[in-house]
């Protein structure tokens, strides 16, 4: 091999430009510092082996109050977003990777799964009869979980947000399934699977345990209906109801925008009314200014901490059909 040859290899390895090297020795100096760090650890990421870095998040302020971790790795790493982390004996779900700046690594926020969900897809349990992994929280705003109907009856009204990691089963799941989540049962109000692209936002209203159709030891709601469903194939169509809120899909701060809506049966408008509205905003970027059964008025709060924000905005009929808009909060400029 000649001398040149020899020269070239070494400037290729070392970066042919100013920038390049910087770029290898920025990779250098992360391998460095992977290799000797105390809380490297090996983990199983969506079933392959590998070694990363697990870091705790500042906890203060933390108004979630979730054990959040930053999850450190390689380039060659396979994570992503909605990827599944086998840690000691937790489960973490990625919830956010990185776009790096400079990328020498992989970096990646997740939080510790704390439920199994189980429902019946195409006659089985999902996930081989597992369920998967989800992070799930109580959105229960303001109430203690019940509302009124007229002067007498009391209403179950608490709310549930879960997440789970998208796939094949997981996107099948439709607006009105219900789910059983410690033992009580949730039915799907609104389901959101860009926002974060690899994970499936669901949000849930409480609804009444059937004893008929639930199987609570197992966890799996309308586990005994759907068989009887696969014994009796046969149904008329329903009538197919949703409810779209027509209004922009960005707001600034600073401003009030307002949302109205409109309901369709079998694709033909007709009249009726919104009895309940809900403003998903764990950002606390929106206030309801004015609300009524056919819109609602925000108000975004001008505080440009709060770009990028972004709320659900649901509207829920007498019978339970429930339509919802995701709305991005931009700067007014």
């Amino acid at each position: 091999m000649s001398y040149s040859n020899v020269f070239r290899k070494r400037m290729e390895s070392k970066g042919r430009t100013l920038k390049d090297r910087r770029f290898v020795q920025a990779i250098r100096s992360f391998n460095k510092w992977f290799e000797n760090t105390l809380n490297k650890e090996l983990v199983t990421i969506d079933g392959i082996e590998q070694y990363v870095v697990v870091q705790d998040q500042n906890q203060s302020n933390n108004k979630d109050l979730s054990d959040d971790k930053y999850v450190i790795m390689p380039n060659d790493s396979n994570v992503k977003v909605g990827s599944l982390i086998n840690w000691r004996d937790k489960v973490l779900i990625v919830f956010t990777n990185e776009l790096k700046t400079i990328q020498s690594h992989k970096q990646t926020k997740a939080k510790i799964s704390n439920y199994v969900v189980k429902w019946m897809s195409k006659g089985k349990i999902c996930g081989e009869g597992n369920g998967y992994p989800v992070y799930t929280q109580n959105q229960t705003l303001y109430t203690l979980g019940v509302s009124t109907s007229g002067n007498h009856m009391w209403l179950i009204n608490a709310k549930m947000v879960m997440y789970i990691p998208a796939n094949k089963e997981s996107r099948e799941i439709q607006i009105g399934q219900r789910l059983l989540i410690g033992e009580q049962a949730y039915k799907v109000m609104m389901r959101d699977s860009v926002s974060r692209e690899g994970l499936v936002h669901l949000l849930m209203e409480q609804d009444v345990l059937n004893t008929e159709y639930d199987n609570v030891e197992l966890g799996v709601a309308d586990y005994y209906k759907s068989y009887q469903e696969e014994s009796n194939p046969e149904e008329a169509p329903s009538d197919i109801k949703e409810i779209i809120i027509n209004g922009s899909t960005y707001a600034k701060i600073g401003d009030n925008v307002k949302y109205d809506v409109s309901v369709l049966t079998n694709g033909v408008t007709e009249k009726d009314d919104i009895v309940e509205w809900t403003i998903i905003d764990s950002e606390s970027v929106a206030n309801i200014i004015e609300q009524n059964t056919t819109s609602i008025t925000l108000h975004i709060q001008s505080n440009f901490k709060k770009v990028g924000a972004m709320i659900n905005i649901i509207g829920k009929t007498s019978d339970g059909t429930t339509g919802s808009k995701t709305v991005n909060i931009i700067s007014p400029y």
